[in-house]
C-alpha cells in the first residue's frame, strides 16, 4: 500500500500562516521538519484541502469574539447535547431520553392546569404575590436559549481567569521547546483556552437541559424574571422513570417553580446577591498551574479530538483561599435557605391534598443528595458547587419560625439579608475562625456526605413503599380538598396497590 503523500513545504507554510492568522517571521520554522509535522497531524496533501482546514481552524478561534468563552461553540454544542446528536468523548452520557420534542397540545394543557391548581393551593400558604404571568411550557432548546444570559454571568468570571492561565502555561511550554510562532502566541492560546472551556461548558449545560424541570432547580433564578416555566419532556421523563402519579407530579413541580419565582420576585435583592456571590468567588479563584502544566505537556495538540476528550476534572484543578472557602459557605447557606423555604411552603400547601407527596419529596431529596453527572460536570467546570447543602437544617429553621412567629414573619425574613440566619445559627455550633476556613469547608462536605449516607440501604424498595402507601391513601386525601388534584381526574383515578406505576 502506498503511503499518503505529504504536502510540500510551501503549502504547509501557507497553511500555518492562514491558521495562525499572520505571516510567519523569517527563520521562525528553522529546524522544524514540516513533513514530519504534517504526518503527525494527519494533514491532507491537497493544497485546496489544506486551505479549507486552515479556514476552519481560523473560524473556530475567531468565533470566540472578545469574551473569554467561545459562546458560539458552547451554544451549538449545548443544543446538540440536549438533542442527543453529539457526545463529547470521555464525558458522562447525559441523563433523560434523547431528543428535544416540542410539547404536545395535551402536555401544555395538563401543565397549565397543574399550575392553576398549584396557584390556588399556594396562595393560602405564603404571603408573597404569586407570578402574574401564566406558566410557560418549554422545550429543552428553549430552556437553553432563555437561560443563556444567566449562565454567561456565572461562567465568564471563571473562564476569563482560566483562559489567561491556559495561555500563559501553553506559551511557557512553547518557549521551553524553543518553538517560535507568529503574532502573539499568548493571545492565540487564550483563544484556544476559551474554545476548550466552551466545549466543556457547552456539554455540561446541554446535559443539564436533559434533566432540569424548570428555571429554578438549582435554587438560582436562571430564567427571565417573573416567568415560571417547566420543560415538558423532562417532567414526562420523571413520571415515567419513577412510576409516579402524573397529575400529582405536575402539580408538585409547578408548585415549586411558582414558589421559587414568587420568592425571587418579592425579594429583588436575592437574585443580585446570589449572582454577585458567584462572581466574587470566581474572581478570586486560582488555577493549579502545575496540574495545568502537566496537562499541556501530555496533550497532543496535533489531534483536535484530544482537547474534547479531556474531562473537566482532568483539566481544571482549582485552589481555594480561606476567603473563598468562607464565600462558598455563605453561598451554600443562602442556596440551602432558598431550597428549604420552597420545600417548606409547598409541603404546607399540598399536605392532605396531593397523593404521593412524600414520595415526590423523596425523589427530589435523592437528586439533591447524590447530584447528577451534569451537575458534577458543571461543578468541575466552573469550580463551584451550585447544589444547595444543609437543606435539612434550613428546613428545621423555617419550621421553627412558622411555629413561633407565624406565616407573615416567616416570609418577612426575606425582606433583608440580615434577617436570615448564618451558618452558625443553622448548624447550632460556633462559626469557625478565618484560619480554619479550609477545615470548615471539609466539614461542610461531610454534611453533604451525611445526607447521602442517611438514605436507606435499599432506596428503591423504600421509595416503592412510599409510592404504595401514597397510592392506597390518595383517594382519602383528595376527598378533603375543595377541588380536583389533577387536570380532570377523579378521586377514583388515584393509583391503587395493583397499579404497575407503583
Amino acid at each position: 500500500m502506498t503511503e499518503n503523500p505529504t504536502p510540500d513545504d510551501d503549502a504547509l507554510r501557507r497553511f500555518l500562516e492562514e491558521a495562525l492568522g499572520g505571516a510567519i517571521p523569517e527563520g521562525a520554522l528553522d529546524g522544524v521538519d514540516l513533513s514530519e509535522l504534517a504526518k503527525q497531524a494527519n494533514l491532507p496533501s491537497d493544497p485546496a484541502m489544506l486551505k479549507a482546514a486552515a479556514a476552519q481552524m481560523q473560524h473556530v478561534l475567531n468565533a470566540q469574539g472578545d469574551g473569554p468563552v467561545n459562546w458560539t461553540l458552547a451554544q451549538d454544542l449545548s443544543r446538540r447535547t440536549a438533542q442527543g446528536t453529539v457526545q463529547v468523548p470521555g464525558a458522562p452520557a447525559p441523563a433523560g431520553t434523547p431528543g428535544d420534542p416540542s410539547p404536545s397540545d395535551q402536555q401544555v394543557k395538563e401543565l397549565e392546569e397543574a399550575s392553576n391548581i398549584a396557584s390556588l393551593w399556594l396562595a393560602d400558604a405564603i404571603s408573597f404575590d404569586l407570578p402574574s404571568r401564566p406558566l410557560e411550557v418549554w422545550t429543552r432548546g428553549t430552556w437553553l436559549h432563555r437561560t443563556q444570559e444567566r449562565w454567561q454571568s456565572i461562567a465568564e468570571p471563571v473562564a476569563k481567569y482560566m483562559a489567561g492561565a491556559i495561555g500563559e502555561a501553553m506559551t511557557a511550554q512553547m518557549q521551553q521547546a524553543e518553538l517560535q510562532m507568529p503574532g502573539d502566541p499568548g493571545q492565540m492560546m487564550e483563544r484556544m483556552g476559551g474554545t476548550l472551556f466552551g466545549v466543556q461548558f457547552g456539554h455540561a449545560i446541554g446535559s443539564l437541559a436533559r434533566e432540569v424541570f424548570g428555571t429554578t432547580d438549582l435554587s438560582l433564578p436562571l430564567g427571565p424574571e417573573g416567568r415560571p416555566a417547566l420543560v415538558a419532556a423532562n417532567v414526562a421523563d420523571l413520571v415515567e422513570s419513577h412510576g409516579l402519579d402524573a397529575p400529582a407530579a405536575r402539580i408538585f413541580l409547578a408548585s415549586r417553580e411558582l414558589a421559587h419565582t414568587a420568592l425571587f420576585s418579592s425579594a429583588p435583592w436575592l437574585p443580585r446577591a446570589l449572582f454577585s456571590a458567584v462572581e466574587d468567588y470566581a474572581r478570586g479563584i486560582t488555577l493549579d498551574l502545575d496540574a495545568l502544566d502537566e496537562m499541556v505537556r501530555d496533550l497532543d495538540l496535533s489531534d483536535p479530538s484530544a482537547l474534547q476528550a479531556r474531562r473537566p476534572e482532568e483539566m481544571f484543578v482549582f485552589t481555594r483561599r480561606a476567603s473563598q472557602e468562607r464565600a462558598l459557605e455563605e453561598l451554600a447557606t443562602t442556596l440551602a435557605l432558598v431550597e428549604a423555604w420552597v420545600d417548606h411552603v409547598t409541603s404546607q400547601a399540598l399536605a392532605g391534598k396531593l397523593p404521593q407527596l412524600d414520595a415526590l419529596r423523596e425523589v427530589l431529596r435523592r437528586r439533591r443528595a447524590s447530584g447528577s453527572p451534569a451537575e458534577e460536570m458543571l461543578s468541575k467546570t466552573v469550580g463551584i458547587e451550585l447544589r444547595p447543602r444543609r437543606v435539612r437544617e434550613a428546613l428545621a429553621w423555617w419550621e421553627s419560625v412558622l411555629d413561633t412567629e407565624g406565616e407573615q414573619a416567616r416570609d418577612g425574613k426575606w425582606a433583608h439579608p440580615d434577617l436570615l440566619p448564618d451558618l452558625a445559627v443553622l448548624s447550632g455550633r460556633p462559626q469557625a475562625p478565618a484560619a480554619d476556613a479550609p477545615a470548615l469547608a471539609a466539614d461542610g462536605q461531610s454534611e453533604d456526605a451525611e445526607e447521602t449516607m442517611a438514605l436507606p440501604d435499599d432506596i428503591d424498595a423504600e421509595l416503592a413503599k412510599l409510592l404504595d402507601e401514597a397510592g392506597s391513601d390518595g383517594s382519602q386525601e383528595q376527598d378533603g380538598t375543595d377541588g380536583p388534584a389533577s387536570d380532570g381526574s377523579s378521586p377514583d383515578d388515584s393509583p391503587s396497590d395493583d397499579d404497575p406505576r407503583t
